[in-house]
């Protein structure tokens, strides 16, 4: 992943992405984004069916829902972890999380952080345009592109590493963005290479 950190104008993005031990303390993105997943899981997770399919439904018209809440409350991630948070860095949070675990619901038990988002997307096929597309995408249409994809990753059954989505979604400007651009970018060309080389 990225090396990415924290930030005062911006949700909170930890660098240490890997999955971190079961205790009280907020954990990192990455360790965050596994737990959800867990949750989320469709026959391990505890999260009921219900509350995935109104996770499914959260839309940049209807960012929230009580399964939102119930997801980061667990997670004791409810609030971005740096001092003075505005009203719109709280909101801008909350809609990050709620478009992430839309995603992660559509692709719930495909969570791997063996498989980079750039390498599964290759790998299931996803066009290079769709692909472009979705890493110049502005905050108007990253909502209906990460839909997409987790739709199409879906329909696929293909595994993917959901922390670079994370870092997707909160790293939307500047050097930290380029950096997670990078990094998606790279792992996707990579492999489509590698495919080629194969043929």
């Amino acid at each position: 992943m990225p090396d990415v950190s924290d930030s005062s104008d911006a949700p909170p993005i930890p660098s240490e992405d890997a999955p971190s031990n079961e205790t009280n303390e907020r954990p990192s993105l990455g360790a965050a984004v596994g737990k959800a997943a867990r949750m989320l899981h469709p026959e391990e997770g505890r999260l009921p069916s219900g509350d995935r399919a109104a996770l499914r439904r959260i839309a940049p018209d209807a960012p929230v829902t009580p399964a939102l809440w119930k997801v980061l409350y667990d997670l004791n991630i409810a609030e971005p972890d740096y001092e003075h948070v505005t009203e719109e860095a709280q909101t801008a949070y909350e809609r990050n999380w709620g478009l992430l675990l839309m995603g992660l619901s559509y692709c719930a038990g495909l969570h791997d952080y063996d498989v980079p988002l750039g390498k599964a997307l290759a790998r299931a096929g996803w066009s290079e345009t769709r692909f472009v597309r979705l890493l110049e995408a502005d905050a108007d249409t990253l909502p209906t592109l990460i839909r997409r994809m987790a739709q199409y990753l879906a329909s696929k059954q293909q595994r993917a590493d959901w922390t670079d989505v994370a870092y997707l979604l909160f790293t939307r400007d500047g050097d930290k963005a380029e950096t997670t651009r990078l990094h998606i970018a790279r792992n996707y060309y990579r492999t489509l290479y590698a495919q080629a080389q194969d043929d």
